[in-house]
């Protein structure tokens, strides 16, 4: 099926990017709809394909009769290049349609240094970038996300901002715009109605601006309108178990930045550190049901084919029931040879039989967040742990032969000294001599320290706090270079200019959204990538506005209104700034929502039931938490696992039969990369429920053997996988299940399947065909004179470096056949690439359509036990 980019995709790195056509992507036909969203994530594909927000609501929109979402994402530069070149438009995956024919955009803003690529996917799309200068027939811009809690930088952008949880709101939000848009009602006065619909719902045009005398600051004034809500009430969903989490969306053929099936256990945190944002606008704690999120798992292996699952959210550890929830989890995904891994460990959360769990399959590094050096630091952030608690958990790690342990700590927090600095290395190499000091280990224990800046976030008790200077968080730095690398450490930092800008554009008011908007046309873009970072564009847009970044960067009033005071996360000013005010006096909040004095929750029925009967601590935030309905809750979790562990598993098959599949890959699956189909296949065969052997050993992988990689982009007749299954399997139901999960592109030929030891395939020679419209009269006497070289010297350049080769011993034979030239290469030595032979004989424009029509193989059976 043809595409629109398919003329220019060729010419970009990562083309399956653009395309779309992935397992479990939700195509509908226009014909059929009342409705569609796009739903844009601002950063390139494998970020935006690892984000769980994305996923609900894409399931969420697709459910729904008559409505559709579909998914874009930004184009990389050589995209954005050949797009404007060519007056092509940022079309969605699924239909290629262009952004600007959808009722609702939305965009998911996860990170301020993203705002530049949200103007970059507005302009290709033809959408004016100010909502002021929109009209009837354009899309509704929306925008939901973590920063849309301080997003006065880009109001000028959106016609809507969604300020909370968007799994009912999003879907109530395009309903009501179908209705107005259908009753024709204008602009201005339906982005009025929507504004009045719900909690949540920010529209910016609607509220005139402020300078706050005391900061400095343009902060939103209280509308003369009395109906509009001010401040603005986040949206909230009650319960998390009445929207599962989704098994059902795209699965990436391109690899993602998290490539597994990643689970949200929780939403909300207990623990109040005072430098996180997350952990005060997504209160109060809501916890998935254990019993779901297994669902949610063994349906996301079986389904989706991945063999990694992560359990997310703020903080794993105090999940009520995450002890059992992991130990039946790791029972049933062991037979599986899928690995389980948690994210946000806390280092008083990791007890033996939880690691013993998860180091069961392929557990090789641990990651926590001392965040401070010192006890005395830890204490100023409210991070309630200890430095007897992180070792005792490295000590737990590094005796059951996980190998590396990842810290993370900040600098630049108020009140840090040059102690609490030196404490980061000091911390880093206890654990690392706990490691050392094993002499049972089999392997060398590692330690790396990942250092990020302290950047002051509103909406916490340090949204008053100044942020450091790049010079200071410089010297730091260095320092921390130095004693790192004498103490054997691994050591990660952060730019400290990024974390500049994103204090500037997290602090920042509605003047900004000009900076943005100058910085972006100057040619900012992928401002979070290193390479793409261009500081000297910002300060100049800066510059321009005559706008002074101290003000954003520096010590805040508490008595001074603030830009972002016109949007209430439930949280009440009058508890950060205790909280703030606590810190200043290195005094500790313990965890709120748990028992008085208890860091973790039972791990037991049994103490649960004593435990829970404990009245939960509280500070009266602001949020409304209903304390007794969660001892009651987390109490029926710790049940639900008991009654799951009683349940007897099916006995593991074993058996080892062989399975040769023959295939070919044409367009557009030329678009995979050879590393794409090493993910694929084994994702596929577990779609298809075929049982596929694993090796042994401390990183068990599937026993799966490729042929050589193709070029990405060249076509092939001859692609050859074989496999282990556990059990036979006949070629007929292999077949069935198969080639309906395929992506296009990918064709089953033939397979070959036979009960046998392990086979060692030695592949000898390829087959590849330069097709040609027209056979040149000479071009057998080209032939034969290329055949008689007795070298044939190629260059290549790799890595900015040039190497010089002799190709002639691969080249076996040419023959000129009706469909074109065939050629018979050797695969040991340097094999001629199809451009540089179609260069060699003078007919360049066969390289453009060369593909790959098959191998000789010599198989030799080989000894079992090999």
């Amino acid at each position: 099926m043809s595409h629109p980019y398919d003329e220019i995709l060729p010419r970009v790195l990562k083309p399956g990017r653009y395309r779309g056509g992935e397992f479990q992507e939700c195509v509908k036909d226009p014909g059929d709809l009342r409705g569609r969203v796009a739903l844009c994530f601002p950063e390139v594909y494998e970020l935006g394909m690892s984000h769980m927000g994305m996923k609900i609501l894409y399931s969420r929109v697709n459910a729904c009769e008559g409505l559709a979402a579909e998914r874009a994402f930004c184009p990389w530069p050589d995209m954005e290049s050949e797009l404007r070149s060519t007056g092509l438009p940022l079309l969605s995956l699924e239909t290629a349609s262009p952004l600007s024919q959808f009722d609702v955009v939305g965009f998911s803003l996860q990170y301020e240094l993203s705002y530049t690529n949200v103007l970059t996917m507005l302009d290709l799309c033809g959408i004016p970038l100010h909502s002021e200068k929109r009209n009837d027939d354009d899309p509704l811009v929306i925008a939901g996300g973590p920063v849309c809690f301080s997003p006065e930088p880009v109001a000028d952008f959106f016609d809507l901002i969604l300020i909370g949880d968007g799994e009912e709101a999003l879907q109530e939000i395009l309903e009501e715009w179908l209705s107005l848009r259908k009753d024709k009602v204008p602009r201005k006065e339906a982005l009025r109605r929507l504004a009045l619909g719900g909690d949540g719902r920010y529209v910016p045009t609607l509220y005139s601006l402020e300078e706050d005398p005391l900061s400095g600051l343009v902060c939103i004034r209280k509308p003369e309108d009395q109906e509009l809500p001010f401040p603005v009430t986040r949206a909230q969903v009650a319960d998390l178990a009445d929207y599962p989490f989704p098994t059902d969306t795209p699965v990436a053929d391109n690899q993602a930045i998290f490539d597994r099936h990643a689970i949200e256990l929780a939403r909300g945190c207990t623990e109040g550190c005072r430098f996180c944002q997350a952990g005060m606008i997504y209160r109060p704690v809501r916890e998935r049901p254990p019993s779901q999120v297994i669902d949610t798992v063994l349906k996301g292996i079986h389904e989706a084919g991945y063999d990694e699952v992560s359990l997310s959210c703020l903080s794993t550890a105090d999940y009520s029931a995450i002890v059992p929830l992991v130990r039946e989890l790791s029972r049933r995904l062991e037979p599986e040879r899928v690995s389980l891994s948690l994210s946000s460990l806390r280092a008083y959360g990791l007890p033996e039989s939880l690691l013993d769990d998860l180091s069961k399959v392929r557990a090789t590094s641990l990651t926590l967040a001392p965040e401070a050096g010192t006890q005395s630091l830890r204490d100023v952030i409210n991070k309630n742990i200890t430095e007897e608690m992180i070792l005792e958990s490295a000590r737990r790690a590094f005796e059951r032969d996980w190998n590396h342990l990842k810290l993370y700590f900040m600098i630049g927090l108020p009140t840090e000294t040059r102690e609490d600095v030196a404490g980061i290395v000091d911390m880093g190499k206890n654990c690392r001599e706990v490691g050392l000091n094993m002499p049972e280990r089999k392997r060398r224990a590692e330690v790396t320290v990942s250092v990020s800046n302290f950047i002051p976030k509103p909406h916490t008790p340090f949204q008053w706090c100044a942020m450091e200077s790049p010079d200071d968080l410089l010297r730091k730095q260095e320092s921390l270079k130095y004693s790192a690398r004498r103490a054997g450490l691994g050591l990660k930092w952060h730019d400290r200019k990024t974390s500049e800008l994103e204090a500037i554009l997290s602090r920042g008011d509605r003047r900004l959204s000009t900076v943005v908007e100058k910085a972006w046309r100057k040619g900012c873009r992928f401002d979070s990538w290193d390479e793409h970072f261009r500081p000297a564009l910002w300060k100049e847009a800066l510059e321009e506005e005559g706008l002074d970044p101290g003000p954003y960067l520096g010590t805040l009033p508490v008595d001074s209104r603030l830009p972002w005071d016109h949007l209430d996360p439930g949280v009440e000013q009058v508890f950060l700034l205790r909280e703030y005010q606590r810190s200043m006096r290195d005094r500790l909040s313990p965890p709120c929502s748990k028992p008085r004095g208890k860091l973790l929750h039972p791990a037991t029925p049994e103490e649960a039931e004593k435990g829970l009967d404990d009245a939960l601590l509280c500070y009266h935030c602001g949020v409304a938490c209903d304390l007794d309905a969660m001892k009651t809750e987390r109490l029926n979790f710790h049940r639900e696992m008991e009654e799951a562990a009683e349940e007897t598993l099916p006995e593991v098959e074993t058996g080892s039969y062989r399975c040769r599949i023959l295939y070919s890959k044409s367009h557009p699956a030329t678009s995979l990369s050879h590393l794409d189909l090493l993910r694929l296949w084994p994702r596929s065969l577990r779609r298809a429920g075929l049982s596929i052997l694993y090796s042994q050993g401390y990183h068990p992988h599937p026993r799966i053997s490729f042929t050589p990689a193709l070029p990405q982009g060249m076509e092939s007749r001859g692609e050859q996988l074989e496999f282990l299954l556990k059990r036979q399997v006949p070629k007929e139901e292999i077949l069935a299940r198969l080639r309906p999960i395929l992506p296009p592109g990918l064709e089953i030929l033939d397979i070959v399947c036979g009960e046998s030891s392990p086979m060692r395939t030695r592949l000898e020679s390829l087959e590849m065909i330069l097709p040609l419209e027209s056979i040149p009269a000479d071009l057998e006497e080209r032939c034969r004179e290329l055949l008689a070289r007795e070298s044939l010297e190629i260059t290549r350049v790799k890595k900015g470096k040039s190497r010089t080769g002799d190709a002639r011993p691969t080249l076996l034979a040419l023959d000129c056949l009706e469909e074109g030239l065939c050629v018979r290469l050797a695969l040991q030595g340097l094999a001629l690439k199809a451009a540089e032979l179609a260069g060699l004989l003078d007919i360049p424009d066969a390289a453009t359509s060369a593909y790959r029509r098959g191998f000789t193989l010599e198989e030799e059976e080989c000894d079992p036990a090999t």
